[in-house]
């Protein structure tokens, strides 16, 4: 079985992209910490599915100079985070630019080292809930992009070296993914969307907006918003 590198921040679709690659590859699962808002409550998270997984090969990188450039709302305490009701066609203040690739570059380094042919990332172009595509809002979760990253990463590695970036859940919906990852299991309890770092979900910012939706329309609780508040 050839050996993927899966990017888990620990949210819906990292999760749910880890519970079906591991079922074709032998997973090496890859936190990145950027030390943005909610960083600390991710990585808890990161080392709970791992156990839950039972995935032994973990890495934590960390690039906290992300969260030092500044110039988003995910890093900076000076800009809010949007309410979901109120995004339009601009991007958001929580776009942090040049982060994804920066994972991606990461992620391949890795990689190489540990000789895995895949790259797994979680995300999706369009979650199909009312207002802007998540595309739209975040260019780096195109298609365009990971097909362009791909070409840079072919010319970047040996030409014997086989490495490419999968995202198998590119095309479904928020829904779509919930009932997936119902279906393999995923333990929903776990994961953590929310931009803030809060004991309870803040309810308004984008993911936890898309995350209600999702569970919403694919008929299911959320198990996370009927755990008690931890102390």
């Amino acid at each position: 079985m050839d050996r993927a590198v899966i990017l888990l921040s620990g949210g819906i679709n990292s999760t749910v992209a880890t519970a079906v690659s591991r079922e074709q590859y032998e997973p090496a699962l890859l936190h990145v910490a950027w030390g943005h808002r909610a960083a600390e409550r991710e990585l808890l998270v990161f080392e709970q599915l791992a156990a839950e997984f039972h995935i032994e090969q973990t890495m934590v990188a960390e690039l906290s100079c992300l969260a030092m450039f500044g110039g988003n709302s995910r890093v900076s305490r000076r800009l809010p985070i949007e309410d979901a009701a109120t995004l339009g066609s601009a991007i958001p203040a929580t776009f942090a630019m040049g982060t994804i690739p920066a994972m991606l570059s990461v992620a391949a380094t890795w990689a190489a080292s540990i000789k895995a042919k895949r790259i797994i990332v979680g995300i999706s172009e369009n979650h199909r809930i009312p207002g802007p595509a998540v595309c739209d809002l975040y260019p780096d979760h195109r298609r365009d992009f990971l097909q362009t990253f791909n070409l840079m990463l072919h010319y970047a590695k040996p030409a014997e070296r086989d490495l490419f970036v999968e995202a198998p859940l590119i095309d479904l919906s928020r829904a779509e993914v919930v009932k997936l990852g119902q279906r393999l299991g995923v333990p929903f309890d776990k994961t953590w969307s929310c931009y803030a770092n809060n004991d309870r979900p803040c309810g308004r910012c984008r993911p936890c907006t898309t995350r209600a939706a999702g569970f919403l329309q694919a008929g299911l609780p959320d198990p996370l918003l009927l755990e008690p508040a931890q102390a």
